[in-house]
């Protein structure tokens, strides 16, 4: 329709967001207000439009194995939880690799976290449950590890887009008419410049143990008896824990995923099929080493699965709202609104500081993503700008929320898998956002006066 109206659902789900804290509300609320508009306030056929674009969204076969997979990787992890691989890695990396260094055991948690790339809740959970105990033993700080684990987490699987992110980011691009949607996003890996300074500075504190000298108050309340992925699942006490059971199966996912994806040319296809692999070769390798009867592996896997089943909803919706924002044509009208009236060497500036306001209204980068990709892609074809580096700015901008937003699906998991209050995790690592927001605005104020 490419009227104003089309801004409508964003302006409010936006601001419902910030106040509420419930993204599943502000993302239903885009897509109800969205409907209504497409309908023209009738509201019947807004009711239908709304159960049509939410069928178009689960019947839609990529979307339906992301979710799907998804869900098997909570399962992976909680049968790797219950064979004693963790506890046996632990053990492991403390006679071999961290001789007594306190900073090593920071720096094998920043690294964990980077290799496992293949999904963001996964190399999260993995890597908390390796470090929590070592940080515990070592009497670092917890919230240390909260601030590496998430902020490895979202960029990790942006800047190695071998996974469900770049599937997603590709599935996005190609709705928008993008001929060759791969090609644009690995030329738009180069300006996400958020993440690669969020990056760069995880590296750093877990490499100096230094630390931003500007914090935000905290609580007492920073460690103690808090909950954490690993008292979800308790070892079997039978089994041997073995370094071999948690390496093995995530070795075999990332092999997988790295052989099937260039042979299939599908990325939703080949890392279901990568994480139906593993979990079945994980439960016949986990049989045969008796590391537990076949009646104690499915509880686990189930448990996994309940931990991850709450985030599949917001999957839904941020498909959604992909969806109904390209039905209003919201990125035609702002395209076609701001020609003639916005320099093009603002557009990557503002992209990005848009991107960061939306992500971190709603605490999701795949809910911003859907929104500002169907509006960057036209914007590029009629400012004439490169599409990789808009394309670049929306994934960035998208990151800033995904790490700092107190909404953040990820902020949660990180918080969880390292035994700390969300909240002060949050203010603990949010300067580290706004210095990495900072220099990203920057960046792309001199990458728009270089590509105009």
């Amino acid at each position: 329709m490419s009227t104003w109206l089309s801004l409508l659902p964003a302006l409010i789900a936006i601001p419902v967001a910030l106040v509420t804290r419930r993204v599943l509300l502000a993302l239903g609320l885009y897509v109800a207000i969205g409907a209504l508009i497409l309908e023209g306030g009738w509201l019947p056929d807004a009711s239908a439009r709304v159960g049509s674009i939410l069928w178009r969204v689960v019947s839609d076969r990529d979307n339906v194995l992301i979710i799907v997979f998804s869900l098997m990787i909570g399962g992976l992890i909680g049968l790797i939880q219950k064979s004693g691989g963790i506890e046996g890695f632990v053990h492991w990396a403390e006679r071999r690799l961290l001789d007594g260094d306190p900073r090593r055991v920071a720096i094998l948690a920043f690294v964990t976290s980077m290799a496992l790339f293949v999904e963001t809740n996964f190399g999260v959970l993995i890597a908390g449950l390796i470090a929590l105990p070592l940080f515990d033993r070592y009497r670092l700080s917890r919230l240390r590890l909260s601030y590496i684990l998430d902020t490895t987490c979202a960029p990790k699987c942006m800047l190695i887009p071998v996974n469900a992110w770049g599937a997603y980011i590709i599935s996005l691009l190609a709705d928008q008419g993008v001929e060759r949607p791969v090609s644009v996003l690995i030329q738009s890996l180069g300006f996400i410049y958020y993440g690669w300074i969020a990056v760069a500075l995880a590296a750093f504190v877990a490499a100096t143990g230094r630390e931003l000298p500007w914090k935000l108050p905290l609580s007492q309340r920073v460690v103690g008896d808090l909950p954490h992925f690993g008292t979800e699942i308790v070892p079997h006490p039978d089994s041997p824990g073995h370094p071999r059971y948690l390496w093995g199966p995530i070795g075999l996912l990332v092999l997988a995923v790295l052989i099937l994806l260039p042979l299939t040319g599908d990325a939703p296809l080949a890392i279901f099929s990568a994480v139906t692999l593993t979990l079945i070769a994980t439960l016949a390798y986990f049989h045969r080493e008796r590391v537990m009867p076949w009646r104690r592996m499915l509880p686990p896997i189930w448990q996994g699965i309940r931990v991850i089943l709450p985030l599949m909803y917001l999957l839904v919706f941020a498909f959604s709202v992909g969806v109904t924002t390209h039905e209003l044509g919201t990125g035609f009208y702002l395209a076609t609104a701001l020609q003639g009236e916005l320099d093009p060497m603002w557009l990557p500036f503002l992209v990005f500081g848009i991107g960061c306001l939306i992500s971190f209204s709603t605490g999701t980068s795949w809910g911003t993503f859907a929104i500002l990709i169907p509006i960057v892609v036209p914007m590029a074809e009629i400012f004439q700008v490169s599409p990789a580096l808009l394309v670049g700015a929306a994934l960035s901008g998208g990151l800033f929320g995904d790490h700092c937003s107190p909404v953040s699906d990820t902020t949660m998991i990180a918080s969880l898998a390292a035994g700390v209050e969300p909240i002060e995790h949050i203010r603990h690592q949010f300067p580290y956002a706004l210095v990495g927001a900072g220099l990203a605005l920057g960046l792309y104020l001199v990458a728009g006066v270089l590509a105009t």
